[in-house]
């Protein structure tokens, strides 16, 4: 196996597994193609109910088989921990990332780092059509880490983790499923300003029906708890951030025709001191107080969705 220059420290791979056997030749594929390579790279069987842990042992791979179900959190947490290398990347059994992925974050991932953030695209997993890219600015990065990353939270391959770090600060939330990704970075910038950045697209989630980000309306009910938690226990300075994205939650929570969720999430916009909706528009300042805010959300939203044209 290729191994990475001895200056280097050590480096781990951390993949979950849940009824992966499909994916396995295209991660072996994946793993062989990296130059450098990773020191050790380690996958966890998350309970499937197919046989993705034998497959895995055939495919070469080491495995570390979790006695019940923990969902992504708690499989990567259960990764992290029995890791050995200093620094560690999270990639997903079905996911791709570039050949030279280490040697293009190495230079970032300094003595005085504890995270490296890079750019992913998502895919999909047929046409290869490019769906969404997260990146971030750098500066904005910079010069307020946590407003950033709550703003514009990043999946989790969009990283590179100094370990101990990532451990000190607790992992993943294990409660939820989904925007944990999002939460442990935003985490991480209210941790440290020890950041470094590759504004480079070096990860590419390939988008399919079984992933775990299908459930919409799932995702963004966790979306709402996280910004609900963060409102009890963030300085005050983090108010009108969260508020935005709480009322994000709002317009999509509406558009998934949750009611009641779309309440909670104005509810924590106004308790916050945002006025929904937030609009310079002077008709829609008018009628405000004589209409129901998901009403005016909803017309807000159909009004700055694009029309199609024929």
């Amino acid at each position: 196996m290729k191994k990475v220059s001895p200056g280097m420290p050590r480096t781990s791979l951390l993949v979950p597994c849940h009824n992966a056997v499909r994916f396995l030749p295209r991660l072996r594929t994946q793993v062989d193609q990296l130059t450098p390579s990773f020191d050790e790279v380690l996958l966890a069987d998350d309970a499937s109910q197919d046989d993705t842990a034998d497959r895995a042992k055939a495919f070469g791979f080491d495995i570390l088989r979790l006695p019940k179900n923990l969902g992504p959190g708690g499989a990567r947490n259960a990764l992290a921990r029995a890791a050995t290398g200093e620094w560690i990347h999270f990639h997903d059994v079905d996911d791709e990332m570039v050949p030279d992925y280490l040697a293009r974050v190495r230079q970032a991932a300094t003595a005085d780092r504890d995270v490296v953030f890079h750019f992913t695209d998502f895919i999909d997993e047929q046409s290869r059509a490019l769906l969404i890219r997260w990146q971030f600015d750098p500066t904005s990065l910079a010069a307020d880490p946590a407003s950033t990353l709550l703003l514009g939270p990043l999946p989790t391959m969009s990283s590179f983790l100094r370990r101990t770090t990532f451990l000190t600060i607790g992992g993943f939330d294990e409660k939820r499923r989904c925007f944990e990704d999002g939460d442990l970075h935003f985490r991480l910038a209210l941790h440290t300003t020890r950041i470094g950045t590759v504004p480079e697209v070096l990860e590419f989630s390939l988008r399919h029906d079984g992933g775990a980000g299908a459930n919409q309306h799932y995702c963004f009910c966790c979306r709402l708890e996280f910004l609900e938690d963060y409102s009890r226990t963030l300085p005050v300075r983090l108010h009108p951030a969260i508020a935005r994205e709480a009322e994000r939650a709002a317009i999509m929570l509406l558009r998934l025709d949750d009611l009641a969720a779309t309440r909670r999430a104005i509810t924590l916009c106004e308790r916050l001191g945002r006025i929904l909706p937030a609009s310079r528009n002077p008709l829609m300042r008018l009628v405000r107080p004589f209409l129901s805010t998901t009403l005016l959300l909803r017309w807000q939203d159909r009004w700055r969705q694009p029309t199609s044209t024929s």
